[in-house]
């Protein structure tokens, strides 16, 4: 005997909510602003029971077919982290563009109080590159359609956080250096947790975190026999005016970058990498085929293995 086929009202009953609530979020309708924590357990819940929508119908009832990517910014950041902030965006445009949707690109030093300006546009979905945990629910409950958090560890298995596997980087680093005694080049991030992610193996005096307040050269100075890891090919290019270049390894994020030295060694975990697996995870979030780990984490993998 064939299975019963999941209707509305068995997802209705698992979450705990009316049919209109499910249908509004099955539907993308706009009739009704749903909550995103309560977005996203109606769309688990659709997967758990194999629900099969209208994938067509659910596409075309895109409410503005935009999609906003957020780029949080405090006062000290420095130029280096906003060009490689702008490129991961850019590349976000790119990967959505191929999709049909369009974007809009807003930079933030104070995502909390402008989310209200923000959510106005009607946004089909959004993007938030790094942000502090202790913001992610005082935002989420002013946007009503799916998020995706990138660069950020979101202590939270509700939200989908998407960054690179820092911890199997640094390993490999380490490896390459031969050494355990490295020090550490980054910088400066608003997400606390993910900072601990990428520092916990590095000893506090052997990390620097690029800003407009501190002084990278003599902080490279004072480390002229150690061995290093920086993060990002801009810092890098700053790095190897001070410190030999076989003494260190860059984590590279642009694509096609020719800003190092040859025989600089690399690690690449590239912005357009990160695009692609963001934009595929919406679209499945979008089409009802996500499959959400206990996480919701995406660790990126260097781009050559």
């Amino acid at each position: 005997m064939a299975k019963k086929k999941a209707t509305m009202q068995d997802i209705a009953d698992l979450c705990g909510v009316s049919v209109a609530t499910v249908s509004y979020v099955i539907n993308n309708s706009e009739k009704e602003h749903i909550k995103h924590d309560t977005r996203i357990k109606v769309l688990e819940a659709a997967k758990k029971l194999n629900y099969a929508p209208n994938v067509n119908r659910y596409l075309t009832h895109s409410k503005s077919n935009l999609i906003g990517i957020i780029i949080n910014w405090n006062k000290r950041n420095a130029p280096s982290k906003k060009m490689l902030y702008y490129d991961l965006a850019i590349e976000l445009q790119m990967q959505l563009a191929l999709l049909g949707y369009d974007t809009i690109i807003a930079t933030t030093k104070a995502l909390e109080e402008e989310a209200d300006i923000i959510s106005k546009r009607s946004l089909d979905a959004a993007f938030i590159i790094d942000i502090r945990s202790e913001e992610v629910r005082r935002v989420t409950s002013k946007y009503y359609v799916p998020i995706i958090f990138l660069d950020c560890e979101i202590n939270d298995p509700l939200f989908c956080k998407i960054y690179p596997d820092y911890e199997y980087i640094i390993s490999k680093a380490k490896r390459m250096l031969q050494s355990e005694d490295i020090f550490l080049v980054m910088e400066d991030i608003l997400n606390e947790e993910l900072k601990d992610i990428i520092t916990n193996t590095i000893h506090p005096d052997n990390i620097f975190v690029n800003d407009m307040k501190n002084d990278l050269r003599k902080f490279l100075l004072q480390h002229q026999n150690k061995k290093g890891i920086i993060l990002g090919e801009i810092l890098g290019l700053e790095v190897e005016r001070y410190i030999r270049n076989d003494h260190i390894v860059v984590v590279t994020s642009l694509d096609k970058s020719k800003l190092l030295l040859p025989d600089t060694m690399t690690i690449p975990i590239k912005n357009k990498t990160k695009a692609i697996t963001a934009v595929k995870t919406l679209e499945q979030l979008l089409r009802l085929t996500y499959v959400a780990t206990p996480c919701n984490q995406h660790l990126l993998k260097p781009d050559e293995e």
